[in-house]
């Protein structure tokens, strides 16, 4: 026999989880992970002042050119592959012993997702917080760690996995979705959003993350339009200006300075970093580089020719100038260039989402990140998308940390989400001539009936209630059973093999040999609108409880 319900979690239904869920959001101290492919950073804040968000101090590169509120997410494996060193720090460390001739077996790894070894961070914080309160314990803090909203729940699995193998209290670990975390921070900078309906268009390093919310009446916000994005972050114009100074210089050249001279190649990589964070969409003027003289006198040798002859010999023409012994001038069209493919792809995407008709009324959009601090993305969504109002916060590369922090303390803030798949599990079910091709009935136990049909808990595109269940109750025909669960963009699904169907993992019940299998009722309960999916079965008599064991290929 099969019953399901969905309700709103009652009193009586509020598990362990729940309670210390609920604990947890009164923690002493919230503290704040943001893991970026390019930047990395930390913040956090007390129980008592929970808007009066801590940042690290600027991190500074070697060089003191470039001044950050993050640290490159970057990371240095010692000899016996051992953590070193991040951030800044591992970059220069590399580069001195790349120098020095001492780098063999040493390894440094850029620009990724990186969580494993986040006990850098994590000790930074314990450290500055030793120096701000006198008997502060590591157990007094919950920890925050956001996350894309566009990644699938093995993704934010994983993600929550590496934490705990860091050292992470997976008790006192949330995962916040960094588009919603920059919408609450907005919130509490005073960008009044009261009953209003707005876009937030995170713009990282690596992507672009794109959710739609409303503020409720009573101050918590909805979800409506499920997270989207893609691969439009700031690296790839970084990427951009890379493949041109290659063309330029040639391959040997730019090997050589990323083998030989690191300090250099870092030094013109942050360089480019500082012109990019000021360029503008309309800006007229030659952009000047700052070029290492080893990576000029390289190129020279290679192509028998100097500098200035084979920049004449290009395509660029008089766009491209050696200037002085260490500087090239560029004509701003060419930096425009790099800027063109990833921004267009983020804009039209924008602006598909606001042709959809439940999005039509939406006239706000939200721009944070690191990249969102860059003029030339402001000023393009502007003239591109007229009629549209554009906030950027204050420190738009922070929004998501700060508010991260604020929601560690607050999790009910978000009230409800938008289901970006349907969720069901394979089940056998009636015949019904209507609904099932007479190829797939099956006869069972003395009746017409279909083998793996799709039961739908919820539907893609619908709106959940944070804190939502299904309760789905079943009696055992055998000692060992699976409950499996799938998922499907389609929001009328019939069978677990329609196209689009795919298993996102299962549940294994082990059942009690002393005792009837018609008394061993399981009761399956789905959790949906957090930001992680919980699923858990309970044989209720014995009380045993299974989790959801995930397909991390997903």
């Amino acid at each position: 026999m099969i019953k399901t319900s969905f309700k709103k979690p009652s009193k009586a239904d509020i598990t362990d989880t729940d309670k210390a869920s609920a604990t947890r959001s009164q923690a002493l101290i919230v503290a704040a992970f943001d893991f970026g492919t390019t930047y990395s950073g930390y913040a956090y804040s007390f129980k008592d002042t929970p808007n009066d968000v801590i940042t690290n101090k600027s991190w500074t590169a070697g060089s003191g050119k470039l001044i950050t509120l993050k640290t490159p997410t970057s990371l240095l494996l010692n000899q016996n592959g051992g953590f070193d060193s991040f951030g800044f720090d591992a970059e220069d460390k590399f580069s001195s012993l790349t120098e020095d001739g001492k780098h063999n077996g040493w390894r440094l790894f850029r620009r990724f997702k990186m969580v494993l070894h986040n006990q850098y961070l994590q000790k930074h914080l314990l450290d500055a917080l030793s120096m701000r309160t006198i008997g502060t314990l590591e157990t007094d803090i919950r920890y925050i760690i956001t996350v894309p909203a566009i990644w699938g729940i093995a993704a934010k699995q994983f993600m929550r996995e590496a934490a705990i193998e860091a050292g992470i209290d997976g008790d006192r670990l949330k995962l916040a979705l960094e588009p919603e975390a920059a919408a609450v921070c907005c919130e509490a900078q005073s960008h009044t959003l009261a009953g209003k309906k707005f876009m937030v268009v995170d713009l990282g390093g690596g992507t672009a993350d794109i959710s739609v919310h409303e503020k409720q009446r009573d101050g918590s916000l909805k979800n409506i339009h499920a997270p989207s994005g893609g691969p439009w972050g700031g690296t790839y114009v970084d990427a951009n200006f890379t493949t041109f100074m290659t063309y330029v210089f040639g391959e040997v050249a730019m090997t050589a300075l990323q083998s030989n001279e690191m300090y250099d190649y870092f030094d013109m990589l942050r360089d480019f970093e500082v012109k990019k964070r000021k360029f503008e969409f309309n800006s007229q003027s030659d952009i000047t580089f700052r070029i290492p003289v080893v990576l000029k006198e390289i190129a020279e040798k290679n192509f028998h020719q100097s500098l200035s002859d084979r920049l004449a010999s290009l395509k660029y023409g008089k766009k491209v100038l050696l200037k002085g012994r260490d500087k090239l001038g560029v004509d701003s069209s060419i930096m425009q260039s790099w800027y063109t493919d990833p921004v267009s792809k983020m804009v039209n995407h924008i602006s598909s989402i606001l042709k959809e008709e439940r999005i039509k009324d939406v006239d706000l959009i939200i721009l944070v990140g690191g990249f969102a601090e860059s003029p030339y993305i402001q000023q393009r969504i502007k003239v591109e998308l007229p009629g549209k109002q554009l906030i950027v916060p204050g420190e738009a590369g922070l929004a998501v940390l700060k508010g991260a922090i604020m929601f560690g303390h607050k999790p009910d803030i978000i009230s409800s989400r938008v289901m970006d798949y349907t969720y069901g599990i394979r089940v056998r079910s009636i015949y019904d001539e209507k609904k099932h091709p007479a190829e797939r009935k099956v006869y069972i136990d003395g009746k017409w009936g279909v083998k793996r049909s799709f039961e739908i808990f919820v539907r893609a595109n619908e709106d959940v209630n944070v804190g939502s269940k299904v309760t789905h109750l079943t009696t055992p025909a055998r000692e060992h059973s699976t409950i499996t669960i799938y998922r499907t963009k389609d929001r009328d699904p019939t069978f677990t093999t329609d196209p689009g169907c795919e298993k996102l993992g299962k549940i294994e019940i082990e059942r009690d040999k002393d005792i009837p299998l018609n008394e061993q009722e399981t009761k399956t309960t789905f959790m949906f609108g957090d930001t992680e999916l919980h699923v858990l079965c309970e044989i209720a008599k014995i009380g045993k409880v299974q989790k959801l064991k995930l397909d991390l290929t997903k």
